[in-house]
């Protein structure tokens, strides 16, 4: 096992935009292992500043194996028990003080212990993660891996409205879904806010592609992706520095908050949901949407639905303090720090 192996891609981007379709095409390249959210760089590691590579004293272990050991057992926020999962304590504890001190090294050893669980050889492999929210946290992990690869997913603004809007119908069919989840999923609809998380996310993209350059930083579209799987893929592996694989374009199953079925034969590909949310979302939807986004959706190649609705527009905008502050109770588990998460945010949504 190669210790001194870390984390290099990362991909990144608004929820709903295809972070996870990517993560699932990554992982079938034979050279490549993306381990699942851990929203490390927007929570723990804001919460143990300081302590990212200094020693840790028993309790600070502890609490960094307990947050890794509960994504073993379930997803972020799904209230996993560090008990519970495929990761033992003391695997995660010893290669994590091989690897060195600080809460770097656990978030280090989480993923190569990930790649080892989904049976992949460390010798000759680029370990990876995803979380969308790292999106704003670009700077951080550069600093923190120099050489890091950073995919950004971006998708058409409205299908991730559309996405999120049928994901609240899914979670409360769904009784594995914590109904904490489902009432935070509720919360965090609002179009404007989704909107201008959106803007925020894409600039942030657009920032850091000029600040780090073409090497660290790579734009994915979402719609590009579905509808031109391999030339955008290949295009992706020339980034990464990696051979294209055709097993890549085998997607199992359907990334879609539309259908919870599991089908074969490049199913992930589906052209279908692209546009999906012009039959979901209605005309005022739409416009509140655009106004949120503003320039940048011409910017990221998106054209304007011809739609006139200036009264909901206007509703949305007085409705959006009390709808931002409810969304942000509802998410205040997954922020390291509250002004320092509005602050990265808000900043980028000002430009």
């Amino acid at each position: 096992m190669n210790n001194s192996k870390k984390p290099k891609i990362f991909i990144v981007g608004p929820s709903r935009s295809g972070t996870t379709l990517m993560t699932q095409i990554l992982n079938k390249h034979s050279d490549v292992s993306i381990a699942p959210e851990t929203f490390y760089f927007d929570d723990l590691r804001v919460k143990m500043a300081g302590y990212e590579q200094q020693p840790l004293n028993p309790e600070q272990e502890k609490r960094c194996e307990n947050y890794f050991l509960a994504l073993s057992h379930k997803t972020y926020g799904f209230e996993g028990d560090p008990e519970q999962g495929w990761m033992s304590r003391r695997d995660l504890k010893t290669l994590a003080q091989s690897l060195g001190v600080g809460t770097d090294s656990y978030f280090e050893a989480f993923c190569q212990l990930s790649a080892k669980h989904n049976n992949k050889q460390l010798d000759n492999i680029q370990l990876g993660e995803k979380t969308p929210s790292h999106v704003f946290r670009i700077s951080e992990i550069i600093s923190y891996c120099p050489d890091a690869k950073i995919i950004c997913m971006i998708r058409h603004p409205a299908g991730i409205v559309a996405s999120y809007l049928n994901r609240m119908k899914t979670a409360r069919a769904n009784q594995y879904v914590p109904k904490s989840e489902v009432n935070r999923v509720k919360k965090s609809i609002d179009p404007l806010l989704r909107s201008l998380l959106w803007k925020s996310a894409f600039q942030a993209s657009l920032e850091a592609r000029s600040r780090f350059g073409d090497n660290h930083v790579y734009i994915q579209r979402f719609e590009d992706l579905l509808c031109h799987p391999e030339s955008s893929l290949k295009m992706l592996t020339s980034f990464l520095s990696i051979d294209f694989q055709p097993a890549m374009l085998d997607i199992d199953q359907v990334n879609s908050s539309y259908t919870d079925k599991w089908r074969k034969s490049n199913a992930g590909f589906s052209q279908d949901t692209i546009y999906r949310w012009r039959e979901k979302l209605n005309n005022a939807q739409i416009a509140v949407i655009q106004s949120g986004c503003g320039s940048l959706l011409s910017e990221a190649g998106y054209e304007s639905e011809p739609v006139y609705e200036p009264l909901a527009v206007i509703r949305a905008w007085i409705n959006f303090p009390f709808n931002s502050i409810r969304a942000l109770l509802a998410n205040k588990n997954r922020i390291g720090n509250i002004p320092d998460y509005i602050n990265h945010r808000l900043n980028l949504i000002k430009h």
